[in-house]
């Protein structure tokens, strides 16, 4: 395959190059760095994907606004008053002076590209720190000697394997980090910082040409002496100069037009505006809150805001981090100005006002102290009353911890009402999301005797105004619905509302968009993932959507649920005996509806999002783009989530599961494999909606390149494409009709429901779905070559009674054998011959051999639709075996059929 085109980088972290006269800069511009363009992400560079998940760009638009000392007494535990001195204090004794941070702010300001900023930013911050511990009152707290700020620019910070490669590979500018983890770095060969060492981020943009001119500026206003901009040594004018014995004394003079004015001092006025007007026009990416939102869908846009590369970062950070942390906290620094951030589950909340590193010198070293001086519960550490730490690890040395291995807390047993304490072991699951449930997965155990299968304790943010998820299933579990999670405890411990967000509330009053979140623990058995079970062999894909098409078919029409978040995370699986059963778990979105399929009125609506963003239908995925217009009109009525859109979720799912799960140790054949699905993820809204209506074309999927493990199912799922197609084609017709008879909206007029799906699935007309599951090892549709267009016979034994085989359409071959070759096959040929005598009509059954089944499976490497599939006559064992807990290799059924 043909190399891509070399491009320049687009990397954030090397803004264009201005342009200069010097032979220097004309041979720093010729020789910039050069990237290969990867396909596997629409906008990614080499070490960073410059888009942001759309719904972070969602939360940056509305982040909500404080004033800066009620965000710092908010988030830093900082009372006003504290500040205050600290900032009289920190002016008496004139910091600015110090050579260090004045060395460190003439530096900062004669940048010219955003790297250069970097390392002077570095200079201060720790000078600050260490001015701080000796000079401070107050400042004293536990992290303060063991914190410091480090250059981040060339170091990629790890990922986690859980996510798969859905987490983007960033870079954040500057960290703020532990003393002890920069010394153990040092002395490994690893230089990689992982995000749950993390305590917060800086994000640096350089925009402002004039930021020399504005220091100088600073300068003048505080009776410094002038610099020389090439020198960058005190001019001094000897018309301005009055001599005093050896002293020189200058006067400053009001700023001329067009400079910038000096800041206010934030100690000598109220809270309420912090001094700095709202609509400062330093801060123009909040300007009338009526004005339309900035629209990003372009890489240039994106990477030019820092705000949305910071909220990257926090992304980053809380879903890296394996539920340890509450919350996070970032600041962004647009050339000389600086604003904060916070951000938890409930959403972002910002400072009103941006401070200048200039002119608010000593309001700045004082927030910097005051984020060192902070305890792990104002890094954002889960409380350690609820979920403790291990003896061997307590705080705060632990803090930041990798993650909550070790930690126990309490719960209890729902039948007896006794308390028992659990113990988490590995995580096996973390969400990858911001704003909203972030759920986390571990595997735990407990002091109670009784409870000795294994288990998972799912932790996540529920909204307060839904429904236990505990409840929804056991309402789904007496209407009889079936592949639902069996749960054993749960328990509700805090609320959102009671944290930093309570001072939030009790200063500024409860805004109106916030949603309060429950932090639940639900126990229920360990299932295991569907990437365990598909890395190998996709064969049993088929087998998933016929079990979860059932589920959705009992849960609808049942108990009246929708569950409205199928995804790759929601469908896990474990082993009954030989059989392969899935499970649909996490009802966080679950809604209840009426008898036509509309949210009932008992169900409480989110102010938030739902579902998951790679597996949402197109309609929805569409809506949230109409809705998110400037000109959308109040009263538009969004789409109705139906059982429909969850149908089509399971398509997604499935396309997903062919391209992305299936082991490929090529990276550039993983690249072209995903290379559909890879903006499904964290593209903007209209190229997801774009990707989506792609794979929606039988045409593309005809020249999809698929992993050899799910080759062979490609004309499957081309059937499963156009259902949707031929569901789409009904509803146009019908609009064009004009009849007045009703529309089943719901199923696309029967297209979509469960019976109609599955009959097209399978390729044959006459099969009547069964919601009774046939204990056999696999169906015929998962046991081997996974070409459904053709079928295959199988005679099944249980229990000696011969069940009818389903008749099947021969492909034009070699006749089968009438050579008896096994014990087997002569039972087989003995059942056919009475099925003859009595009327019936049988199909010839073939043995199969191990032998025979590898040449097969090496003939159809070759030609990509076999015409003929195998014609399987095994005897199928169902006895009773022990439940098998993780994962096996190939083919689990394919051994069950050939066992003896």
């Amino acid at each position: 395959m043909p190399k891509s085109p070399r491009q320049r980088s687009v990397s954030p972290r090397a803004e264009p190059y201005p342009t200069l006269r010097t032979n220097v800069a004309r041979k720093l511009q010729r020789t910039r760095t050069l990237l290969v363009m990867r396909p596997e992400c629409l906008v990614e560079s080499k070490h960073e994907k410059k888009t942001v998940n759309p719904y972070i760009q969602e939360d940056v638009d509305n982040a909500r606004r404080e004033p800066l000392k009620i965000w710092l007494e908010a988030v830093l535990g900082l009372p006003p008053e504290r500040f205050s001195e600290w900032v009289k204090f920190i002016k008496e004794n004139d910091w600015y002076k110090d050579k260090k941070i004045e060395k460190g702010l003439i530096n900062f300001s004669k940048a010219s590209l955003e790297v250069e900023m970097y390392k002077p930013f570095v200079d201060i911050a720790n000078r600050i720190l260490e001015l701080g511990k000796k000079e401070l009152l107050g400042a004293e707290s536990y992290p303060l000697d063991d914190i410091v700020v480090v250059q981040n620019d060339r170091r990629s910070l790890k990922q986690i394997p859980e996510h798969q490669g859905i987490g983007a590979i960033r870079r954040p500018d500057l960290l703020a980090v532990r003393e002890g983890k920069v010394q153990q770095m040092r002395g490994t060969k690893s230089k990689k910082f992982e995000w749950s060492d993390i305590l917060t981020f800086f994000e640096l943009k350089l925009s402002n040409k004039l930021l020399f001119n504005n220091f100088q500026a600073w300068r003048r206003n505080r009776g410094l002496p002038k610099l020389d901009r090439r020198t960058l040594l005190p001019k001094v004018s000897m018309k301005k100069q009055t001599m005093a014995s050896t002293k020189m004394t200058l006067r400053p003079r009001p700023p001329k037009k067009g400079e910038p004015e000096q800041c206010h001092d934030f100690g000598s006025e109220s809270d309420e505006t912090d001094n700095i007007k709202s609509d400062d026009p330093r801060d123009g990416d909040y300007k009338n809150p009526g004005s339309p939102k900035p629209i990003r869908d372009n890489e240039e846009s994106v990477k030019a805001d820092a705000r949305l590369q910071a909220g990257g970062y926090a992304l980053e950070t809380v879903s890296c981090s394996y539920g340890t942390r509450l919350f996070t906290t970032g600041v962004v620094i647009e050339d000389e100005r600086i604003s904060l951030w916070y951000y938890d589950a409930a959403g972002i909340v910002r400072t009103k006002a941006t401070l200048s590193l200039f002119h608010n010198f000593e309001e700045f070293a004082a927030i910097l102290v005051a984020f060192a001086c902070c305890e792990p519960s104002q890094w954002g550490s889960l409380p350690p009353n609820i979920i403790k730490p291990p003896q061997s690890d307590p705080y705060p040395e632990s803090f930041p911890p990798k993650n909550l291995t070790g930690y126990t807390f309490p719960i209890t047993l729902p039948n007896s009402g006794k308390k028992i304490l659990a113990t988490l072991q590995k995580p096996v699951f973390t969400q990858y999301s911001l704003v909203g449930r972030r759920t986390f997965l571990y595997v735990i155990k407990t002091n109670s005797p009784k409870l000795k299968n294994p288990m998972v304790a799912k932790f996540s943010y529920q909204v307060t105004s839904r429904k236990r998820e505990q409840d929804v299933i056991e309402v789904a579990r007496d209407a009889g619905v079936g592949h639902l999670p069996e749960v054993h405890m749960w328990a509700d411990y805090w609320k959102m509302s009671e944290g930093v967000r309570a001072i939030f509330h009790a200063r500024s009053g409860v805004d109106p968009e916030f949603e309060d979140r429950v932090f639940r623990c639900i126990v229920y058995t360990q299932y295991f993932p569907l990437r365990d079970l598909f890395s190998k062999s996709c064969e049993l894909i088929p087998t998933m959507v016929y079990q979860m098409l059932d589920c959705l078919h009992d849960l609808r029409y049942k108990a009246k649920i929708l569950h409205r978040d199928i995804s790759a995370n929601n469908v896990m699986w474990e082993k009954q005996g030989d059989e392969v059963v899935f499970k649909l778990i996490d009802y966080d979105y679950a809604g209840f509806v009426d008898d036509e399929g509309k949210p009932a009125s008992t169900t409480a609506s989110s102010k938030h999002r739902t579902g998951t963003l790679p597996f949402m239908a197109y309609e929805l995925i569409r809506d949230m783009i109409r809705r998110a217009k400037p000109d959308c009109k109040p009263d538009y009525q969004s789409v109705v989530h139906m059982l429909k859109h969850d149908v089509e979720s399971l398509y997604y799912l499935s396309g997903y599961s062919m391209v992305t799960m299936p082991e490929v140790n090529s990276e550039v054949k993983r690249t072209i494999y995903r290379e559909l699905v890879s903006a499904w993820e964290d593209g903007s809204l209209g190229v997801i909606s774009a990707q989506k209506g792609q794979f929606l074309r039988v045409d593309i999927l005809e020249d999809m390149s698929l992993p050899p493990q799910s080759l062979s199912l490609r004309p499957w799922l081309i059937r499963f494409c156009e259902v949707f197609q031929e569901a789409q084609q009904k509803l146009s017709t019908y609009r064009k009709s004009g009849s007045s008879e009703p529309f089943d909206l719901e199923t696309m007029g029967g297209t979509l429901s469960r019976d109609a799906v599955v009959r097209a699935l399978k390729g044959e007309e006459n099969i009547i779905f069964s919601t009774r599951r046939e204990k056999v090892a696999v169906p015929p549709e998962a046991s081997g070559s996974g070409a459904s267009d053709v079928k295959t016979v199988e005679e099944t034994i249980n229990k000696g009674e011969v069940k009818e085989p389903v008749p099947a359409r021969r492909a034009p071959a070699k006749k089968a054998t009438t050579k008896d070759t096994t014990k087997d096959n002569t039972k087989g040929k003995e059942a056919a011959t009475k099925d003859i005598i009595k009327g019936k009509k049988t199909a010839t059954a073939k043995i199969v051999t191990p032998k025979k089944m590898a040449a097969a499976k090496a003939s159809q490497v070759k030609d990509d639709v076999s015409k003929a599939k195998l014609v399987v006559a095994s005897k199928v064992a169902t006895t009773q075996v022990p439940t098998k807990r993780g994962p096996t290799t190939r083919s689990m059924a394919r051994k069950a059929l050939l066992a003896d």
